[in-house]
């Protein structure tokens, strides 16, 4: 004849084992990127505003005098120096590589638009597509602050 023995736990035992799983399993939570930053946010939507007035004004001189670089230099420092505070203040906040690369991208961007005004005067033609390219960067930071700050 074989004798079975069953193992009872104590009630008060399993209250406490199922108490420290569910603490654990919980507070776990794995942090792959920052948390919002609304200074970000404000700062890059500032700096969008700047460049689409820089642009608008672009298409009204065409083919004006006003039209050249020098007429325009100082809203080129001032984007480098807005794309510089937004990367270091983006590299500073821990697990925001995605955004200090996008900011990096930003100032890329700049950086061309500034080379090809120094060139010649942008057409209508230029200047649809310089915008559609600083909008793309534009967007996809916005999208991942507004994504972080919903907490996707």
């Amino acid at each position: 004849m074989k004798i079975v023995r069953s193992v009872s736990w104590h009630p008060g035992f399993l209250a406490a084992v199922s108490l420290i799983l569910v603490v654990v399993l919980t507070g776990c939570t794995v942090k792959l990127i920052s948390s919002y930053d609304e200074a970000t946010d404000r700062a890059v939507t500032d700096l969008q505003r700047k460049t689409e007035a820089h642009l608008v004004v672009l298409e009204s001189v065409e083919g004006l005098p006003e039209c050249t670089f020098d007429h325009h230099k100082q809203f080129y420092d001032e984007a480098k120096v807005d794309v510089s505070a937004i990367t270091v203040r983006a590299a500073a906040i821990p697990k925001n590589d995605i955004t200090t690369q996008q900011t990096a991208l930003l100032a890329s961007n700049f950086d061309n638009l500034e080379k090809l005004h120094r060139i010649a005067c942008l057409s209508k033609d230029q200047i649809t597509l310089v915008r559609s390219h600083f909008n793309t960067s534009f967007t996809a930071i916005l999208k991942l602050e507004l994504a972080k700050r919903r907490g996707e």
